[in-house]
């Protein structure tokens, strides 16, 4: 009895706690860190855990959204298992998607090879589009490298799939896209045309600043928008991504990701750390790794102590950032009496 009123106490505690802050404020490191570590005791798992595989099975059901972390949790451990299984005939199409998304956000070199497979292998165009966006969220290879290449080249390749081979290039600023980015700058069509400016933006191409501002003042594809802003925010400061990005487009995440990028890149090592804090929050590809390596490497590995223990604000949240700090060479103590963040030895 008297556990369940520590939890309730801590509920009405943190509830207070969001609710009095203004919006589009960072909750989290408002709140007494300790209070987060009691949280903490509360969420940790109970009892035996559910295996890989099991946790596997229920990826393609309503458990997806525990077992997801769980496996994200365990990192390159897990992906053995989670190969095996994306690789069998009978995976179906839910779960196929949920294992390429866990093997994303794991983010482990071992992946590509098996990624590269699955792209040669499965049927239909939705899973050979969200291979080809996994793949340009894992670290880079010549064979992935040459894959994707030979996509950009083939002009029989339906675009819904093609474009993601220009992510790639992009994610990783790789200048061998440069060639068929430039290829895209006049066609007419403007998707083809964004995806042309995100890649040579991502490469520090300033000569493209004034095209990449006309297409974003001119109502750009939707799904492209978020994408040239984050592009705009490669090549400009705080005041002239003011200047350049619509106003109108402030209201979206992609903005405010961008203007704070911006911030983030532009700022002294001492002034940096506000805007790490809040890239640990960021959902742009990259943004959150960038984050989390800043507060680690300046000394501040503890301000990430309540984003990693509970994420009350994104559920699953915290598993990724336990994932960041886990690939960063840090690793995690995590007991009923201590939650802290050290440097692997």
């Amino acid at each position: 009895m008297n556990k369940f009123i520590l939890c309730f106490l801590l509920l009405l505690i943190l509830n207070s706690a969001l609710a009095g802050l203004p919006p589009k404020v960072c909750a989290q490191h408002q709140i007494d860190p300790e209070t987060w570590i009691e949280m903490r005791k509360m969420f940790r798992p109970k009892g035996p855990a559910p295996t890989i595989e099991e946790d596997i099975a229920a990826l393609g059901g309503p458990e997806a959204r525990r077992a997801g972390p769980r496996l994200i949790d365990r990192g390159p451990a897990a992906l053995p298992a989670v190969h095996k299984a994306l690789q069998s005939p009978e995976v179906e199409l839910r779960q196929a998607q949920v294992l390429l998304q866990v093997i994303r956000d794991i983010g482990d070199k071992s992946s590509v090879p098996v990624v590269l497979e699955f792209m040669k292998n499965s049927k239909g165009i939705l899973l050979r589009r969200d291979a080809l966006l996994v793949l340009a969220f894992l670290p880079p290879t010549e064979k992935s490298a040459n894959r994707i290449i030979t996509i950009s080249k083939d002009e029989s390749e339906a675009w819904y799939t093609r474009r993601m081979a220009f992510s790639w290039f992009a994610l990783h600023r790789d200048p061998r896209g440069r060639l068929y980015a430039e290829k895209f700058l006049a066609d007419p069509d403007p998707e083809k045309r964004a995806a042309g400016l995100i890649v040579l933006a991502h490469l520090g191409d300033n000569n493209i600043l004034e095209p990449l501002s006309s297409m974003l003042a001119a109502a750009p594809p939707a799904n492209y928008r978020n994408g040239l802003m984050r592009a705009l925010a490669q090549l400009t400061t705080p005041e002239e991504f003011l200047s350049r990005a619509p106003a109108s487009l402030e209201w979206s995440q992609g903005y405010r990701d961008s203007l704070l990028y911006t911030r983030y890149i532009t700022a002294e090592l001492e002034e940096k750390i506000p805007f790490c804090r809040d890239m640990v929050r960021a959902q742009s590809p990259g943004y959150r790794e960038l984050g989390v390596r800043c507060l680690l490497e300046s000394g501040h590995a503890m301000d990430l102590r309540p984003y990693a223990a509970v994420d009350l604000e994104a559920p699953g949240h915290d598993a990724l950032i336990r994932n960041e700090i886990r690939k960063a060479g840090w690793r995690i103590i995590d007991t009923d009496e201590e939650f802290s963040i050290i440097k692997n030895k």
